[in-house]
């Protein structure tokens, strides 16, 4: 495992091939046991579920004042970006790509943007709270992710006919050169009114938002991966100016660049780094869903 920064070890697994379409990782992070307090950033992402082993955390939305977070939590899709506060934590997580919130959770997506609960709080998330007990006094990495591979394998069943239309909307979404709904919807191969209720439904968030949201975490990604450059080199190509992506930073944020990078990220860049260097994307969100066998 990398080390942090922060004396502590982070570490990503990818899930079962046939998982590969649903979930983006299965995670591992422990800050240490030092006592201090530290804080950090948690970017736009798909839904995520955290199960707390040990330690503390609170957090909200930038902006919002902090909340108790749960030892055992889901977030569902999220547009801004939060920040955390922590103490000795030590976490085992997975990563929700739209697919496996469909296939999953199943409730809509829009429902739960931008929201945390406790993942046994509402029946939706009932598959998922199952994995906590799966996990009872293990400690290896490896063995949790064959026990959650188990475990979500054999909850998923046979492929939905859905599947390939959501399939469609996310990687026409991680396109680059696509940067409006109208070619967003065509190359999803739908109408716009059909792409805008899936989206929502599925995703989170409209159509447009998540064009927005992609540019600018291929931004901050391309920043965070090669610190040298300007934030105007690292600029993702649909922003017209720098101006135009200070707006937005400050949207998805809640902050400017500069005051950003004034702020310690020990985790969330190490984070991006290991993430980089053991699944080949540096953020969840920039993930897309492998192919299904069928494909």
């Amino acid at each position: 495992m990398p080390s942090l920064a922060i004396a502590g070890t982070i570490q990503f697994i990818l899930p079962a091939k046939p998982l590969r379409r649903y979930l983006s990782t299965y995670y591992f992070l422990d800050t240490g046991s030092n006592g201090s307090e530290q804080e950090d950033f948690l970017y736009p992402e798909w839904a995520t579920v955290r199960f707390a082993l040990r330690g503390q955390a609170r957090g909200n939305t930038v902006g919002l004042d902090p909340l108790d977070i749960p030892a055992d939590s889901i977030s569902g899709p999220t547009g801004r970006a939060a920040l955390v506060r922590f103490r000795n934590i030590q976490l085992v997580g997975l990563g929700l790509l739209p697919l496996g919130w469909y296939r999953i959770v199943g409730c809509p997506a829009d429902r739960w943007a931008d929201r945390v609960s406790a993942v046994d709080a509402a029946p939706e998330f009932a598959r998922l709270a199952q994995l906590r007990h799966q996990i009872d006094g293990i400690t290896d990495p490896e063995q949790i992710a064959a026990l959650f591979d188990h475990v979500m394998l054999q909850s998923l069943g046979d492929p939905d006919p859905l599947e390939a239309e959501i399939d469609n909307i996310h990687h026409a979404i991680a396109n680059p050169e696509i940067g409006n709904v109208r070619d967003l919807a065509e190359a999803s191969g739908m109408g716009q009114q059909r792409l805008e209720r899936l989206a929502r439904r599925i995703f989170g968030f409209p159509p447009k938002f998540m064009l927005r949201r992609q540019r600018f975490l291929r931004t901050l990604a391309n920043a965070m991966q090669h610190p040298d450059l300007k934030w105007s080199d690292a600029m993702d190509g649909q922003y017209f100016d720098q101006a135009h992506f200070n707006r937005e930073f400050h949207q998805f944020m809640g902050m400017s660049p500069g005051h950003y990078l004034a702020m310690p990220r020990a985790i969330s860049s190490a984070s991006i780094h290991a993430r980089a260097q053991q699944v080949g994307q540096p953020l969840q969100a920039l993930q897309l869903p492998e192919p299904s066998n069928g494909q």
